[in-house]
């Protein structure tokens, strides 16, 4: 038994460092337009704006294809064919290569729909609208008071108390249904950005309620396709995550399907969504003092001489930015060579010390870098890497020649004729 917790204390700080060493934590402004989240977007290197729907589906309006490079004639690979929570015509899908907010968030071959049209989302500038999907590998919180949208991966930002937290469950369509006690009684409620408002409800929800009989309410409804009959209630109580708001105003909204959790909540306090663990933060604006600390997995230089390990972002900002375009475009003014590597992959293992002599032999001539494919998975899946050791040789100016196995004198020679050839 004490060589077992000695082993444990030995390992512990292994364990924290890879931890702490893959984090990623990035901070962004939004806009805010007639009570909607406005997100700038790079879709296939061009620059949008959408508005952020997490309970709707990636969507443009039919005259942004062109303009965002989008082949029309390419569906998207949907595992249905409408919005699933909303009336909302649309006329075909299609595939969008590229989509990225910051370096935190980005989707190759994204699913979209293509509206048949949407007089609103003109009115406010916007190509159309991004859902959640597009979020569901990372923690995303709302910040209405500073207007901050932060991407983390793969924890929560550290002012957002542990404590403050509930469970979700993530629905199809990465949609997030929450828990909320509305006079002592709990409703499961759909996380609807888009939806004006703190909570409005189906017929049969609206119902169910007590409280006091409000006013005739202003409704603006899904895409505004129809407008729904509508009352209001006002709940005495309405609990949530560890708040509780009082004197809230419910709508009654006959063409949901599902009973929503409007923006109205964002104005009461911060948001954090953990996808992947599918939990939900919430807090009020006061509770701590927010500071912004945006942390990035970068090496700001590499170790001439070194196998240098590399994160997304690095290639991303040193060798090749496929969120700006299809074509690839090496940003470097040395030859490089990629190694894509796992700890579990016997030749690549053994290929590594020879890898390392190579980098010692060419010194100051070529760049040599690893990329764990365990942790790198969007790198992987955007250069189609199904089999390890895969290389990457990458001459200046030039597309990369890639390789696969671990077989030391071919690359030797792919050195010589193809990097270092003048």
């Amino acid at each position: 038994m004490k060589i077992l917790i000695l082993l444990l204390f030995c390992l512990f700080p292994g364990l924290t460092w890879t931890q702490t060493k893959n984090t990623s934590t990035e901070v962004k402004d939004y806009r805010e337009v007639d009570g909607k989240i406005i997100l700038d977007l790079a879709v296939n290197g061009e620059m949008a704006s959408f508005v952020l729907d997490l309970s709707g589906h990636t969507a443009l309006l039919p005259e942004f294809l062109e303009k965002l490079k989008i082949d029309p004639e390419i569906p998207g690979d949907f595992q249905y064919n409408h919005f699933l929570y909303k009336e909302v015509p649309i006329s075909k899908t299609v595939s969008v290569n590229t989509m990225a907010f910051g370096n935190n968030v980005f989707g190759n071959a994204v699913p979209a729909f293509v509206l048949v049209d949407e007089p609103y989302l003109r009115q406010l500038g916007v190509a159309g609208v991004v859902g959640g999907a597009l979020f569901r590998n990372v923690v995303l919180t709302i910040d209405s008071k500073r207007k901050k949208i932060t991407t983390s991966v793969p924890y929560r930002p550290s002012y957002m108390k542990l404590d403050h937290r509930a469970d979700v469950k993530v629905l199809p369509g990465t949609a997030i249904s929450c828990t909320l006690t509305i006079d002592g009684i709990p409703y499961a409620l759909l996380l609807d950005t888009w939806s004006d408002g703190m909570i409005s409800m189906t017929t049969g929800d609206f119902a169910k309620l007590g409280g006091d009989k409000g006013g005739e309410a202003v409704i603006v409804n899904g895409y505004k396709i129809a407008e729904p009959t509508a009352g209001t209630k006002i709940a005495g109580t309405c609990d949530f995550v560890k708040s509780r708001l009082n004197r809230i105003v419910i709508s009654e909204n006959a063409a949901l399907s599902r009973s929503v959790l409007g923006n109205g909540i964002l104005k009461e306090g911060i948001i954090s969504i953990d996808y992947p663990k599918q939990k939900i933060y919430f807090q009020p604006f006061d509770l701590v003092e927010i500071k912004d600390e945006e942390v990035k997995d970068i090496a700001s230089t590499v170790e001439p001489g070194k196998l240098n390990p590399i994160t997304r972002d690095y290639f991303l900002e040193h060798v090749y930015d496929y969120r700006v375009s299809d074509e690839f475009v090496f940003k470097g003014d040395k030859p490089v060579v990629i190694d894509f590597w796992a700890t579990w992959c016997g030749p690549c293992m053994r290929l590594i010390p020879e890898l390392e002599k190579m980098a010692e032999k060419y010194k100051g001539q070529i760049v040599f870098l690893k990329v764990n494919a365990d942790k790198e998975k969007e790198l992987c899946s955007r250069f189609n890497v199904n089999a390890l050791p895969t290389l990457f040789f990458i001459p200046v100016g030039g597309k990369p020649v890639v390789e696969m196995g671990a077989t030391p004198e071919k690359y030797e020679k792919i050195i010589q004729e193809q990097l270092l050839k003048k």
